[in-house]
């Protein structure tokens, strides 16, 4: 009786270090699993702060080009305002083609989405850099398409107003200018009387508080950029 005990006892013992073996090993294979994904959501993250900067860039350049668009409207506003034309023709015409406030900001999605398709975007550990992620990807990313569309729209009725009614001919060279290549004026008849007029003028106004509304959104977007770098330099460096 007490041998069949013993056998008992040791094949329960020995079915435990086995069932502890293949637990510990179950464990042992997760942890290193999760350590992988963890290592993959890092290398996503170190690309995902080099798009942020190049993002940045172009963030920097759209905004600057917008700013110049206003200024250039509001040089020609005061002209008009003065009623005397002291401001050249030919700069006024070249003022006028080469400003645009439809310059639109394109961010670059694929990490983001990336970190969302592979399942590292839930082992961010900063519930920071998620919330701003999501925000930038998606809110400000709808915001900024809606306003984009927008001014699209109002672009191609500006450039018809002007082209027929200064009848301008222009020269294009796609190796110059930031981002979109530049326009030279070539030749044009300068209409004093639509240039005097108050559709002319609220055609201005309306460039420029596009270009105005623009400009505040890509400020926020900006300053929503720099908050997530700094929150993803923390993820792989803590």
């Amino acid at each position: 009786m007490k041998l069949g005990i013993d056998k008992v006892q040791k094949y329960g013992l020995e079915s435990l270090v086995i069932l502890f073996s293949i637990v510990l090993s179950f464990y042992i294979e997760g942890q290193r699993d999760l350590a992988n994904k963890k290592a993959d959501k890092n290398k996503l993250i170190e690309d995902l702060i080099n798009t942020i900067d190049e993002d940045l860039e172009q963030l920097e350049i759209i905004s600057g080009l917008t700013s110049d668009a206003v200024k250039s409207f509001n040089d020609v506003q005061n002209d008009i305002n003065l009623g005397n034309f002291n401001v050249s023709k030919n700069e006024i015409m070249s003022k006028i083609i080469s400003s645009s406030v439809a310059t639109s900001f394109f961010p670059q999605k694929g990490i983001f989405n990336q970190l969302i398709a592979t399942g590292s975007f839930e082992l961010i550990d900063s519930n920071e850099l998620k919330t701003l992620l999501l925000r930038l990807f998606n809110h400000q990313n709808e915001r900024n398409l809606a306003i984009s569309n927008q001014i699209d729209i109002f672009q191609i009725e500006f450039q018809n107003k002007i082209y027929g009614e200064f009848r301008i001919d222009i020269e294009y060279n796609s190796l110059e200018g930031k981002i979109y290549g530049e326009q030279n004026l070539k030749s044009f008849i300068f209409n004093r009387n639509y240039y005097s007029s108050n559709e002319f003028y609220g055609l201005l106004s309306r460039a420029k508080q596009w270009g105005n509304m623009y400009i505040r959104l890509l400020d926020d977007i900006r300053e929503n950029y720099k908050q997530a770098r700094i929150y993803a330099e923390y993820e792989i460096n803590n």
